[in-house]
């Protein structure tokens, strides 16, 4: 029974603790891969680059064992024209993500694992400024660890996959080139899916 007392005396502090924190803010670094888009004329295959990602996450707990989240990230990549332009130059292009959603944290204390979904949008930005940027319906899941997941600065290890849901049959990146329309791509795909590691402080209060 002593054992029982106090065991539940250690507990309590902990969750009430835990519980204390409304919101966190988590910067993160990050690594991605993936995302190719088909195209319809058969120029090929075009492929994003992978590189190094970054972003922000802001989550509000809704239970000791929910929260919403919205998080942005950013990926300044480079796309292969194969063969569109003289040269086969690569044309820069900016990934960012908008999602809004849920994390599940799992039963722990100071380790605590979590599954997370959201939706959103993925906005595609290429350059030269020539080329109209373009936006598309996305979701993402994802599912990592919380390092003192009960303290007010803590860890967060993630992997997330982001899926974008393109217009098939559409042209995009369009602008004007020489005094001349151009479109970059002729998608012939529905969509693009994406990889990304990434690692962020988390800060509570």
């Amino acid at each position: 029974m002593i054992t029982a007392i106090a065991s539940l005396c250690h507990t309590v502090p902990a969750m009430a603790q835990q519980n204390s924190f409304k919101f966190e803010i988590s910067p993160f670094a990050a690594y991605r891969i993936g995302g190719q888009f088909d195209d319809k004329d058969g120029a090929g295959e075009f492929e994003l680059n992978e590189s190094n990602a970054q972003g922000i996450i802001l989550n509000g707990f809704v239970g000791p064992d929910t929260q919403w989240e919205f998080f942005y990230a950013s990926q300044d990549t480079e796309v292969d024209t194969r063969g569109l332009f003289v040269n086969d130059p690569q044309i820069d292009i900016d990934v960012e993500y908008y999602q809004f959603g849920g994390t599940y944290l799992f039963d722990g204390s100071n380790v605590r694992p979590f599954i997370a979904m959201t939706l959103g949008l993925t906005h595609f930005d290429p350059q030269p400024a020539d080329f109209r940027s373009e936006s598309f319906f996305s979701a993402s899941l994802g599912g990592g660890v919380q390092l003192n997941a009960s303290g007010r600065l803590g860890v967060r290890l993630e992997a997330r996959v982001f899926t974008t849901f393109l217009d098939n049959d559409s042209a995009i990146f369009c602008g004007s080139t020489d005094g001349a329309g151009a479109c970059l791509i002729h998608v012939d795909a529905t969509i693009l899916t994406q990889w990304e590691a990434r690692a962020g402080l988390v800060f509570r209060f």
